[in-house]
């Protein structure tokens, strides 16, 4: 199995040679660089569908997926689209010697070092005019840089299982580059078999390539590489938005693990979030040392608080209150040390809201004044979020500000205002997963004050615009707000029936299910309260 490159990634590289050599028109720019920068970008620029293997799974980028890209777009050439030329160099690339020849030629896509600009100037070497060159810090000049290193590090019998699994990858495309292509030396394996008066069937051509259309194996076809972006990616999403794995995944990932790749450390933690969303204390904490005892071999200590971390909040998770507060006082120690003021916010940010769900085992570090008073420690994590820009937490802490306000009875103007400079914030930094606890207070605030019909627009704002980018337990927790508000006005019906409308796919994780449970069950017990009054 591939470290990086794989068949995928060579047609990646056809088509940013395609696009530096200058047949692609302006009109189609956008849409064929968004295409192609799309799957190489890191995790933070990507969405679902990048990362999902849409048509088949035994590539990242299926060449479905470049047919649907490229045959919209017409190119320079009169009669000609974006996707015939991208076929024309897909084929030109006819024998093992080719790739090795396009590998060698690939670095001709970037700017020249400064090295070699005062070299050519100096031979009397001028540019070439009207070649387009790709900057090389630049997205594409980096992945261009990367692919050519990689391919200079395969060993010969590696170089020539990409190559195999390159034919088997264009294969479906034969018919139609032969049908735009009539005049050239048609052969869907390698030009050497034609210049030796070789077809497929020949025995040369059966022990040098087998049968290329036969689908059993699939080497080279998905990159070490590319697993680990998609396990990133699934994990980013658990975290966002509180939900398992879901089983078109699972069974993709099956079939990745059987195949043979090399899985990434991170498939442990992709276990341990999977195991700790089922209630599965023994796999999740087994499957969370084996990830950080990994991690330890290859990064040393520097991630050993995001361990605790994640320790503590496991804990928490299954009832170990206090192991889950020496754990996480033990990684403030270790933040502190180390001087990882994310690490160190999120922390002091989780024990502040433990200590308001569990004050009773709060009491001894209280007592200590580690955290000072409520107020005190508020203060700190906002100005640590100012200085550290970590807007998700300063609206989580104004929002608690104005939370603190509602329960001391004090002035509803200043929650009024917490509540508003933490909607800014969410609306200029586009804070998805902040928008839902958000709502969740103004619904209480608008409720507490008699303005009902408020509160109820406000849940129904969440559920319409934002709770499919946000936390599953914010929309429960909006949808049962909503039920509440409905059985206040009587209609019962129309309460259970919005409860009962969440998919029992959604409700895999335990936490979410037990939620649930208790909000249905709250809802019955106030309708038969009704009836018997």
């Amino acid at each position: 199995m591939s470290r990086y490159l794989t068949p995928s990634k060579v047609a990646l590289l056809c088509l940013a040679s395609l696009y530096t050599d200058g047949v692609i028109p302006n009109t189609s720019a956008v849409s064929v660089l968004s295409f192609l920068v799309l799957q190489i970008l890191p995790l933070g620029s990507l969405d679902a569908t990048s990362l999902s293997f849409k048509y088949d799974k035994n590539h990242a980028v299926s060449i479905q997926e470049f047919e649907e890209a490229l045959s919209v777009h017409s190119s320079s050439v009169p009669g000609r689209s974006v996707w015939d030329l991208f076929l024309k160099k897909l084929w030109a690339l006819d024998c093992c010697d080719a790739l090795e020849v396009f590998f060698g030629r690939v670095s001709s896509m970037l700017v020249k070092t400064r090295e070699e600009q005062i070299r050519d100037r100096d031979n009397g070497i001028l540019p070439q005019p009207g070649k387009m060159l790709l900057s090389r810090c630049s997205p594409l000049g980096v992945f261009v840089r990367r692919s050519r290193l990689e391919f200079t590090r395969l060993q010969f019998q590696d170089s020539v299982k990409l190559w195999k699994a390159f034919i088997k990858y264009r294969l479906p495309t034969y018919r139609a580059w032969a049908r735009k292509n009539p005049a050239d030396n048609q052969t869907p394996i390698d030009i050497n078999l034609v210049a030796l008066g070789l077809d497929g069937s020949s025995h040369l051509s059966q022990i040098l390539y087998g049968n290329v259309e036969d689908d059993s194996e699939n080497e080279h076809s998905i990159s070490t590489k590319d697993v680990e972006r998609l396990l990133e990616f699934q994990v980013g999403e658990m975290q966002r938005l509180g939900s398992r794995v879901p089983d078109e995944m699972k069974s993709q990932l099956e079939h990745i693990i059987v195949s043979g790749v090399t899985i990434p450390s991170v498939s442990h933690y992709l276990r341990f979030l999977d195991s700790l969303r089922t209630g599965d204390y023994p796999s999740s904490f087994d499957n969370l040392h084996r990830y950080f005892d990994y991690t330890m071999h290859s990064r040393d200590r520097s991630y050993y608080q995001y361990a605790l971390l994640n320790l503590a909040i496991l804990q928490a998770d299954f009832g170990c209150h206090r192991e889950a507060v020496s754990a996480m006082q033990e990684a403030i120690a270790i933040a502190r040390e180390s001087q990882d003021m994310n690490c160190l916010n999120f922390c002091m940010s989780w024990l502040y809201h433990f200590g308001k769900a569990f004050p009773e085992e709060m009491k001894d570090i209280q007592n200590t004044g580690m955290l000072g008073s409520e107020k005190e420690g508020l203060a700190f994590l906002k100005s640590k979020a100012k200085e550290t820009e970590m807007w998700s937490l300063l609206s989580t802490t104004l929002l608690s500000e104005a939370k603190i306000e509602l329960q001391n009875g004090e002035s509803l103007s200043f929650a009024f205002e917490n509540i508003v400079k933490a909607s800014h914030l969410n609306v200029t930094r586009s804070l998805m997963s902040a928008i839902g606890p958000q709502l969740l207070l103004q619904t209480f605030l608008f409720g507490r004050i008699g303005v009902t019909h408020l509160a109820f627009v406000n849940c129904e704002v969440f559920r319409e615009c934002y709770s499919s980018k946000a936390p599953f337990e914010d929309h429960l927790k909006t949808t049962f707000q909503s039920c509440q508000l409905l059985n206040q006005s009587g209609r019962y019906n129309q309460a259970m029936s919005r409860i009962n409308e969440i998919s029992s796919e959604r409700l895999r994780s335990l936490k979410a299910n037990q939620y649930w449970v208790c909000f249905s069950g709250i809802l019955k017990l106030k309708r038969q309260l009704h009836r018997w009054a």
